[in-house]
């Protein structure tokens, strides 16, 4: 009997019956390195293989996948729903994913952030999610944050002790400050007024929402470089969570 030569790919998905490039794009481990454009317009927001996370072990051992599978993320794809696991920064096997059930704050900070999407659109608040993620982890490592993010991580730490100064933890603690700065970066008016001449009503309400009543000052302040030089991040295709550092 002769051997079949065809592409291994497309003889999965025959047995799947399933497309070939939806395959392809279904998980990091089955596609190519580089897919070309206009496959990776097929699936929106998943643009190449640097785009992806590990998924939920319990999701992916209910379905006969094992433990350790990788998936096609989005910026917003931080944690499961179902099984309250935190799947975001920080997280880069099974053994990292941390219990967020006794953190609410970091759910209702996870549908604040798919709000924010449907209101001012994908590609701006992945925008101002990075940058509010860059200013955030620099006031973490200036002064370890303020009292909501510490709040949080002493819950995680405690319950999880395995867990305590991992990095997965810490971002799971700074993500609900990271997305409450989020909103008021990807929403234009607010973002014209950070960079106004006048920008002290943007600065009450991150002291009010964001800052523990604090105002940040000073030149080596994060959040006052952006308000100064407007930097942007750069992207990786068309909405990469794993995006390069601003210069």
């Amino acid at each position: 009997m002769k051997r079949n030569r065809r592409p291994w790919i497309e003889s999965l998905a025959a047995w799947t019956n399933c497309d070939p490039a939806v395959l392809e794009l279904a998980m990091p481990q089955l596609g190519q390195h580089d897919p070309a454009p206009s496959l990776r317009q097929k699936l929106a927001g998943r643009p190449i293989r640097a785009t992806h996370i590990v998924a939920c072990h319990h999701c992916t051992l209910a379905r006969g996948a094992g433990r350790f599978v990788q998936i096609y993320s989005t910026h917003e794809q931080v944690i499961c729903l179902r099984h309250r696991l935190w799947l975001g920064d920080g997280v880069t096997g099974v053994t990292d994913q941390l219990s967020i059930r006794d953190s609410p704050e970091i759910t209702t900070a996870w549908h604040h952030h798919r709000n924010l999407i449907t209101r001012h659109g994908r590609s701006g608040v992945r925008k101002a999610f990075h940058i509010a993620a860059v200013i955030n982890w620099r006031w973490y490592d200036q002064f370890h944050h303020f009292t909501a993010a510490t709040d949080i991580y002493d819950t995680l730490a405690a319950n999880q002790p395995r867990h305590a100064n991992s990095h997965a933890v810490v971002a799971a603690s700074l993500y609900p400050s990271i997305v409450d700065l989020t909103a008021v970066m990807a929403s234009p008016r607010w973002a014209e007024i950070a960079h106004s001449r006048h920008p002290d009503q943007f600065l009450d309400r991150i002291s009010v929402e964001v800052t523990d009543g604090w105002q940040p000052r000073g030149a080596s302040d994060p959040l006052r470089d952006w308000m100064r030089s407007d930097w942007l991040p750069g992207f990786r295709g068309s909405d990469a969570i794993n995006a390069s550092k601003p210069r």
